[in-house]
């Protein structure tokens, strides 16, 4: 068992589902959507979609926890498959456009960023996290995942945002997270489902699939 206490930040209640309904954890309500498992020592927020609601609920539990995971779904941006999970421990924030003031696209000026690319994990918790996966046949790959205040529905801007950003997944939270983490040197990363591609069918596609991601985010989450 862990010493000190492991945050989980998860944005959709649909992709928490088999996590809070597992009675292993002997979750306790803290308030709305933030939960804690004093037999696992973690700290759950459900947190809502966007940078805005990640930011402050990693705010909540960050004086609490040493090392923060999120899960959650994602769309796929050229080539990859639905149904592929991804570890992730390289982010960017993709809507984070300040050319005007000298830096690259993805760099927050006056932040002390050199390159658009955020990462601060735990290697120790990567190869954890592989292990299990291998253990429970769960199809797990690596990938850069691109986050930002925008649902992408064009499979144009998905491979436009691919090629300048070198991603293969999107999201609208872990960026944001990874990015406060990184300057507080607390250790993070990411395990996303793709549960569709950026495209025309995104939304359709997303329902269909959230329900098994729910059931991969329990099984590796477990076992940690």
């Amino acid at each position: 068992m862990r010493s000190s206490n492991l945050g989980v930040i998860i944005a959709v209640r649909d992709e928490a589902a088999a996590i809070l309904a597992s009675a292993a954890y002997g979750w306790t309500k803290q308030s709305d959507g933030s939960y804690y498992s004093a037999a696992r020592k973690i700290i759950l927020n459900v947190c809502g979609i966007g940078k805005a609601n990640a930011a402050f609920a990693l705010g909540q539990m960050f004086h609490r926890i040493d090392e923060v995971i999120m899960f959650g779904t994602s769309g796929g941006l050229g080539q990859e498959k639905v149904g592929e999970l991804y570890l992730c421990a390289e982010f960017v924030e993709h809507d984070m456009l300040a050319t005007t003031l000298g830096v690259e696209p993805g760099v927050t000026p006056f932040s002390g960023m050199t390159s658009a690319v955020i990462s601060y994990p735990n290697p120790a918790t990567l190869q954890k996290i592989q292990e299990i996966c291998r253990q429970e046949n769960l199809p797990l790959k690596t990938g850069r995942t691109l986050s930002g205040d925008q649902f992408m529905h064009s499979k144009e801007l998905a491979q436009a945002k691919a090629a300048q950003y070198g991603g293969q997944l999107v999201d609208m939270e872990s960026a944001a997270a990874a990015k406060i983490c990184q300057r507080l040197k607390k250790p993070f990363c990411a395990l996303r489902y793709i549960t569709d591609n950026a495209d025309h069918n995104a939304t359709t596609s997303w329902q269909e699939n959230v329900k098994i991601s729910a059931g991969y985010f329990e099984r590796v989450l477990a076992s940690i």
